[in-house]
């Protein structure tokens, strides 16, 4: 008979929630031949640990908060999101991996999640209208996404980084009343782990085959 293990007996590795291809890539770095440049070398490096705190990331512990901690908790995981994606493009572009664009340009069509998000009109209107004047290219986005004529997704994870950042995001005003709502924004923030998952992979066989 087994039993199921507590917390306590987890034993951590620490290649749990690591990129794929993040211990091949520490293997390659101690023993291959091939120079990288610097900055790319150390956007590489940072963007395993990015990543993975955004994976694992489950909660924040402030009980005291009471109902809108779910919805700082749904824009943080998103945020973390984000900025592992932020640096992992920075280098991907630098190695011209085939279909990164710079990154405020790339997509991530996901039509199943795009029609979830969009019945969540609390964080659509949220987004619509928080926009800067100076977003031109956020709001043509948002405006083509609510017409259905996009399934990006990933302009949304964008928007959410910047209002959680700017501190401009808050729980009501980004539709997290209930635990439905912050699932789909985790489900948002996995969305762009596993992208950037694979363009990591892309990365490693670019620079050794």
């Amino acid at each position: 008979m087994t039993t199921k293990k507590s917390k306590e007996d987890y034993i951590w590795n620490k290649y749990d929630n690591m990129p794929t291809a993040y211990k091949d890539y520490q293997q390659k770095l101690k023993t291959g031949t091939i120079k990288i440049n610097a900055e790319v070398k150390r956007r590489l490096s940072r963007f395993p640990y990015r990543y993975r705190l955004a994976k694992s990331f489950i909660g924040i512990d402030a009980k005291e908060v009471g109902r809108t901690l779910i919805g700082y908790e749904a824009g943080m995981k998103v945020f973390l999101a984000y900025t592992a994606y932020e640096d992992l493009i920075y280098a991907a572009r630098k190695l011209e991996i085939e279909n990164v664009k710079d990154k405020n340009e790339n997509t991530i069509l996901n039509k199943e999640l795009a029609e979830q998000l969009l019945k969540n009109k609390s964080l659509i209107d949220f987004v619509r209208n928080n926009l800067r004047d100076e977003d031109a290219k956020l709001k043509m986005r948002i405006e083509e996404f609510i017409r259905g004529e996009t399934y990006d997704v990933l302009f949304l994870a964008f928007a959410i980084r910047n209002f959680y950042a700017h501190g401009i995001f808050t729980a009501t005003k980004g539709g997290v009343t209930k635990k439905a709502d912050k699932a789909l924004y985790y489900k948002l923030a996995d969305v762009v782990l596993k992208y950037c998952d694979k363009r990591f992979t892309n990365c490693i066989k670019k620079i050794w085959g």
